[in-house]
């Protein structure tokens, strides 16, 4: 059990460390793929198993991620499509069946800020979306979330301080009752 434990941590602190280099260095070293592995002792025998499995662009971007479960079998595919910027702009998430399950579609102002971010089914059909507006600092200032039929579902509010800090988001739910204060408070 310790064992197991321990090769948990460490997978899992290898995953954490790969992500945090990639989005620098997959660029910098022209990586076009990524592989995680996991080799464990099963009755007395050394196993090794593949867990996560990635494609980059040339720009380093993550434009395919293919999980596997503990036996080392399919479990999930995401695929990425992103804009000149960047920014992811389609991502399609897909069964352990390979099919299609959702698909995300999101659009970005000239400013880089995401300000719509749709959501379908797996038959194309519009599920939900949420719309974002930002103030001048470009503080998103607002995130309404809409059903398929573009009737509002949730609405939240954000106030910021003078540092450009969040210091408030207040929820409201579809018939603008309020449902949720959080407030955000730091230290300097």
């Amino acid at each position: 059990m310790y064992r197991m434990l321990l090769v948990s941590f460490l997978v899992i602190g290898t995953t954490v460390q790969v992500s945090a280099q990639k989005s620098k260095d997959a660029k910098k070293y022209k990586l076009k793929a990524a592989k995680i592995t996991s080799t464990i002792t099963r009755d007395g025998k050394e196993v090794t198993v593949v867990e996560l499995d990635e494609r980059y662009d040339s720009e380093g971007n993550i434009i395919e991620e293919v999980d596997f479960d503990s036996e080392g079998a399919f479990k999930s595919k995401i695929t990425r499509t992103f804009n000149k910027a960047g920014d992811p702009t389609e991502e399609a998430y897909y069964t352990s069946d390979g099919k299609l399950k959702k698909r995300h579609v999101m659009k970005y102002n000239a400013a880089g800020d995401k300000v719509e971010e749709q959501r379908f089914d797996a038959n194309n059909v519009l599920q939900e979306k949420s719309v974002y507006t930002y103030n001048a600092k470009g503080e998103r200032t607002a995130e309404i979330v809409l059903d398929g039929k573009n009737n509002t579902v949730e609405k939240s509010l954000m106030i910021y301080d003078a540092k450009g800090m969040r210091i408030e988001r207040k929820t409201f739910d579809a018939k603008g009752t309020l449902v949720e204060t959080k407030k955000y408070q730091y230290e300097y």
